[in-house]
């Protein structure tokens, strides 16, 4: 499969603003970060919220980046509605190649999806870090993905489905091994776009893993982490395998993974072995 860009939905955006502990995630994250006078941009901006949460803390000006153009009248809009507009700048364009006019003190960005499949958001975090000023902070601060071996449920409703991959757990997923964490990111540092990475998990039950589960956790500030999912926000993935292998409790098993973030999970190459002890 090749990937293509994705640009966020209605329903995904309705999605965003009616999770409420994922807004207050945020919020407080806002209020802890955001100074009187600060200049703060909302990369993937949707309806405006962030940006607007940052004007409320007292940021001077934020710059609110949406490729859909659907909804820039809307950012400008919510910003009209409550008495923002000298505040919020709505920007259209990509935030992942776009420029922007000053540096600044804030940067929140939130396109996020387990491993950073299908999201651009390690691509926008290149990007405007060219525009961050030394004493700067990034919001979410840091993401960090752990991968384990899973025997995923298959059926739904008494029917069959052939899963490629799906974006939440199901209750009849079964847990076959311990949880290794193989990538973490510090959106500070320099970004990489590409993924590799190597572990070994080891098995806690007999059966058949036919997929792996890739869960993440997200420090929204280096003191406020969230590792239990919100409605819409640490949704794992579950990815299936092309060959599931077989797990014994005690077992070692070496894996190595390959992929592009901002790709379909499709596309993730999974090697698994075997280590023989």
């Amino acid at each position: 499969m090749t990937s293509t860009a994705r640009i966020f939905t209605s329903l995904d955006i309705q999605a965003c603003l009616h999770d409420r502990e994922r807004v207050d995630l945020f919020s407080r994250a806002i209020a802890e970060v955001v100074r009187p006078g600060d200049v703060v941009v909302d990369a993937g901006s949707g309806t405006g919220l962030l940006g607007m949460l940052a004007v409320r803390a007292g940021a001077r000006r934020a710059y609110c980046i949406e490729i859909n153009e659907e909804y820039l009248d809307v950012i400008a809009g919510h910003a009209l509605l409550n008495g923002m507009s000298d505040q919020i700048v709505v920007v259209a364009g990509d935030a992942a190649a776009i420029d922007l006019p000053e540096s600044v003190d804030v940067l929140i960005s939130e396109v996020i999806s387990a491993g950073f499949f299908y999201e651009p958001q390690l691509q926008i975090l290149a990007n405007l870090q060219r525009f961050l000023k030394p004493n700067s902070t990034v919001i979410p601060t840091r993401m960090v993905n752990g991968i384990e071996l899973v025997a995923a449920q298959e059926k739904l409703y008494g029917l069959n489905f052939g899963f490629g991959t799906r974006y939440h757990a199901l209750p009849g997923d079964r847990t076959l091994s311990t949880q290794a964490l193989y990538s973490d990111v510090d959106f500070r540092d320099n970004i990489t776009t590409s993924i590799t990475a190597g572990g070994s998990l080891t098995g806690t039950g007999d059966g058949i893993a036919n997929a792996v589960r890739i869960p993440y956790q997200l420090y929204l500030t280096p003191s406020l982490l969230r590792k239990e999912p919100t409605e819409f926000l640490l949704n794992p993935q579950v990815v299936f395998l092309a060959e599931p292998i077989e797990v014994k409790a005690g077992c070692c098993y070496e894996f190595h993974l390959r992929y592009e973030a901002g790709a379909s999970p499709m596309t993730l190459e999974v090697d698994l072995a075997l280590t023989v002890s």
